[in-house]
């Protein structure tokens, strides 16, 4: 499958087109555009997956877990994969409607509860990027259900904070908390049944391990920095919405980042990981 290669760009066009579309009123279209912020995670996942391609030549089955406003999964559609995404209703009912006019079958889902909506072996790659961490229970049931979604030779991709980056190190040192703001874990979402935020950072160690325990063959996991050319791309193409502070910080993570990638220490803020499902593996 021939395919223009995913860019930073063509992402902010996907988030340009969702911020637009009048049926996103509920939601603040600078929010969507934020997600530029994120966008150099989803095109190394983009990249990983047009780089992997699967053997019998057919375009790539992508499922999106934790879809948001489906910008992922229309990029995905545009550069010619087969896309379905999944999220709580909340956000499928919004972008459920945008993402079906681009092909892509957006369906509701609580991983809390609820199966994955699809049968065996229906996918080539799932992408579960910065979801696994928002889990108020065990992923075990989560990645025993993406297994059985994909099909031999299938992965699956992770993106997910580091537990272990030198960040967390030096915030506890300093004895500060690693987690979110407190205000609002304590206040502003004391209405809440469950913490949206995050309950369970990973390690290498820990992450390695669950794909492991969940008959995955872990073809990648290890730390990287955040991506630096999504930073400065989002403040110069909005820049009344990036700060100082956001500038002094990007000048610090490049020059770590440079260091933890030439050390080969597992200190960056983010892990990404692959599991692939071995031909004739556990099925559940």
């Amino acid at each position: 499958m021939a395919a223009a290669s995913p860019t930073l760009e063509g992402y902010t066009e996907i988030l340009e087109l969702l911020a637009r579309d009048p049926r996103i009123a509920p939601h603040s279209p600078d929010w969507i555009r934020d997600g530029v912020l994120a966008g150099g995670e989803k095109v190394r996942i983009l990249r990983y997956i047009l780089a992997t391609l699967p053997a019998n030549g057919h375009a790539p089955r992508v499922l999106d877990i934790g879809a948001q406003i489906g910008a992922f999964a229309l990029y995905a559609a545009k550069l010619g994969c087969r896309v379905a995404a999944l999220d709580y209703g909340s956000f499928q009912q919004t972008y459920g409607p945008i993402a079906a006019d681009h092909g892509v079958d957006y369906r509701e889902c609580d991983l809390a509860v609820g199966r994955l909506p699809f049968a065996d072996a229906s996918f080539d790659f799932v992408s579960y990027t910065d979801v696994i961490e928002h889990h108020a229970f065990s992923p075990r049931r989560v990645l025993e259900e993406i297994h059985r979604v994909l099909a031999p030779g299938g992965c699956v991709i992770i993106l997910t904070p580091n537990q272990a980056s030198i960040y967390n190190r030096v915030f506890l040192f300093g004895g500060r908390s690693v987690y979110g703001d407190f205000d609002h874990y304590f206040d502003a979402t004391a209405a809440e049944s469950v913490y949206p935020g995050h309950h369970h950072e990973f390690t290498r160690g820990e992450l390695r391990t669950a794909l492991e325990r969940t008959h995955f063959k872990v073809r990648e996991c290890y730390a990287l920095e955040e991506d630096l050319h999504a930073l400065n791309y989002f403040r110069q193409r909005y820049p009344a919405r990036a700060s100082d502070s956001g500038q002094r910080r990007a000048r610090i993570v490049r020059t770590l980042g440079r260091v933890w990638s030439v050390l080969h220490l597992p200190f960056g803020r983010v892990l990404w990981a692959v599991g692939e499902k071995l031909p004739g593996s556990f099925q559940r």
